[in-house]
């Protein structure tokens, strides 16, 4: 009577189960490093973009203050865009203003990997006297998929 219950037609043969296995292997095999793909180039593109938003906030802060005729950037000139920094108002001759303030959310992005962007500000001057104002955003999280981009404008 015991026998009956074994000898069932109706179960998985190990044939079956070991195809199934290795139909899975394959799918991971190949889904995995698609999708690890898929989430750099997103990280990416992310970090891209954040730092686009940081450099056209501050170069509507410069020119928004520039027609008030008390033209004003984020300082130190170079520096990481830490909490505090943000938290740091631009000209405290001028206005309370923090790097912050500019932004809808309140804060300044930060990398995918929450890390903070490299801020970085300079004037160059020419031959004949004109000078440029040049800010730089850039990642410098070895970490992060956009590691070495930059975004960079002439004011």
């Amino acid at each position: 009577m015991l026998s009956k219950k074994y000898n069932s037609k109706s179960g998985v043969t190990m044939v079956e189960l070991v195809i199934v296995l290795a139909i899975m292997g394959i799918l991971a095999v190949t889904v995995i490093p698609m999708y690890s793909q898929m989430q750099a180039k997103s990280q990416f593109t992310r970090n891209r973009a954040n730092m686009e938003i940081i450099k056209d906030a501050f170069l509507n802060h410069f020119y928004h203050t520039y027609s008030m005729g008390t033209p004003a950037v984020p300082t130190p000139p170079d520096s990481l865009m830490t909490d505090e920094w943000c938290n740091t108002p631009m000209d405290s001759t001028k206005s309370s203003k923090t790097p912050n303030d500019l932004f809808g959310t309140g804060e300044v992005p930060k990398n995918s990997n929450n890390n903070p962007f490299l801020y970085r500000s300079w004037i160059d001057t020419k031959s004949d006297g004109r000078q440029d104002r040049i800010i730089m955003i850039k990642d410098t999280d070895p970490d992060s998929p956009s590691f070495g981009e930059h975004e960079t404008v002439i004011i």
